[in-house]
């Protein structure tokens, strides 16, 4: 009779067969294609010895076709949890040295039951994309348990419940690729991360950089395994683990009254000179540390997290270097999914405003620049979270309403002495308000006056509506400390909606 320490071993000695996937041979191609394999990518993720994997006994359920032993009876999917930093997470992973991470129903169902999982016990979920779709035999034998469908079903029940993380670091197409696109974010590995929704015969038309820079649908682009895996771990330390709690909270060696000279000189005064906004965010934040999302998309607009004390903040933040800092329609869609998801998650919103307006464009509105600038205004009015609105410079027309005011509700409004807020610029408010003076003047010099002297004017006016309309003209040298004392007074902020299945907003 055999012993219990015998089976014991036996069941291990199988175990570690299954772990190897497709064996040496296809772990050293993923090797040489410059990827880590799945099991590495889990435990790099993990704290050390943390990982506890599910179902690794799971078997496909195809039959009957022309693949190698000791292959076919292995599913294409490693699942499980663990913690990160100290914070439980779950985890499912294509199996990249199984025919090419090749998926079957029962991979997808354990993708469903970690899903479920996270649901269920209100922790993140990360997904590991590195497939080259259906298996062609999963197919034609199909039963139709488990689609990706089914999965995506539950990545939607989950959404604004718990946090999505989507980690593409190989192929990733057709309904995989809208998977990945249904998490809250996504980072991509430059050179081996693919998403596509179709094949197509331009050369790499779903590569990482395509998304960094042109559809938007990359959140961080990292360079390889390693610095894909640890930017998910940074963005972890930043979030609440479901929407009923706060995010992580952090020992903060960066001194709240923190003064900083060279804020004095960041911002121009004239405000047709750009500047760049993160330059001013770093000063600010603690210790430097700012982690923006979808930098090279919409460069208009700088969103990502940051801590004040020690504490997880959303930025939000109009950058001139680029279209001179105004709302285009790919901007607001940045702007609006970030919002979104800080208010569904309970991470208080820092707006750092230096906005014109929505840019005026033919090619815009022909775009639905209405559309899409309902949804900004539409999640920052919705948004429950804190919200502190600090004023560099100038925030004019559409941009109240963008970067929060008293229309769509900021908590606190601070601004930088230079601030400029108004319905428009004091040049076009002369156009308008001095027009008929302007028209009857009766030599071109005296409507020149007219005008040099309306411009003044309009100047005052806006220079007393801007003071009078922010809550505290603060040192910009003192901004760090200004944020954070008023993050504090609002801390406890509570807020309630009318009841309502959802709200209906403008996508």
């Amino acid at each position: 009779m055999v012993t219990l320490r015998e089976k014991f071993q036996e069941i291990k000695t199988k175990e570690d067969v299954r772990k190897l996937g497709g064996g040496e041979k296809e772990i050293e191609k993923v090797h040489q294609e410059g990827k880590l394999t799945s099991r590495k990518r889990i435990q790099r993720l993990f704290d050390p010895g943390s990982f506890e994997e599910i179902d690794i006994w799971t078997e496909p359920m195809t039959i009957d076709f022309d693949l190698e032993e000791g292959v076919k009876d292995i599913d294409s999917v490693i699942a499980g949890s663990g913690k990160v930093n100290g914070r439980h997470v779950y985890v499912w992973a294509h199996n990249n040295t199984l025919l090419n991470g090749a998926l079957e129903e029962i991979g997808i169902r354990k993708i469903v039951t970690v899903i479920e999982s996270g649901l269920r016990e209100r922790v993140p979920v990360v997904g590991i994309y590195d497939s080259c779709g259906i298996r062609p035999e999963n197919v034609v034998s199909t039963n139709g348990f488990f689609t990706i469908g089914r999965m995506m079903h539950f990545q939607t029940v989950s959404s604004g419940v718990i946090p999505q993380i989507a980690l593409v670091m190989g192929p990733c197409a057709g309904a995989l690729s809208l998977s990945a696109n249904v998490s809250d974010f996504v980072l991509m590995v430059n050179g081996t991360g693919q998403m596509q929704m179709a094949p197509y015969k331009e050369k790499d038309p779903g590569n990482a950089k395509m998304h960094w820079e042109k559809s938007g649908c990359c959140d961080l682009m990292l360079q390889d395994d390693e610095e894909c895996i640890e930017a998910c771990k940074t963005l972890l330390g930043f979030l609440s683990s479901n929407n009923k709690n706060k995010p992580p909270v952090i020992d903060n060696d960066d001194p709240v009254d923190r003064a900083d000279e060279e804020l004095m000189d960041l911002a121009p005064g004239n405000p047709k000179r750009y500047f760049d906004m993160r330059k001013i965010i770093r000063k600010v934040v603690d210790n430097n540390d700012y982690l923006e999302m979808k930098e090279a998309y919409a460069r208009n607009l700088t969103t990502g997290f940051a801590r004040f004390d020690g504490k997880p903040v959303g930025i939000i933040g109009n950058n001139s270097i680029h279209l001179a800092g105004c709302e285009t329609t790919n901007s607001s869609d940045k702007h609006a999914r970030f919002t979104r998801f800080c208010d569904a998650f309970n991470i208080p919103l820092v707006y750092f405003a230096d906005c014109p307006g929505f840019l005026p464009s033919a090619n815009e509105e022909r775009s639905g620049i209405l559309r899409h600038g309902c949804m900004v205004i539409h999640s920052t009015a919705e948004a429950t979270v804190p919200k502190i609105s600090l004023y560099i410079r100038k925030c004019f027309g559409g941009a109240q309403l963008a970067m929060p005011c008293n229309i769509t509700k900021a908590d606190r409004y601070l601004a930088w002495p230079i601030v400029q807020r108004a319905v428009m610029g004091a040049k076009e408010l002369t156009t308008i308000v001095f027009r008929g003076d302007i028209k009857r003047a009766k030599t071109p010099e005296e409507a020149a006056q007219i005008r040099a002297d309306g411009i003044k004017i309009m100047e005052g006016r806006i220079e007393k509506f801007s003071i009078a309309n922010n809550q505290f003209i603060i040192d910009p040298r003192q901004t760090r400390k200004s944020i954070i004392d008023e993050l504090e007074c609002v801390a406890h902020k509570e807020q309630e909606r009318p009841w309502r299945k959802h709200e209906n907003i403008n996508l």
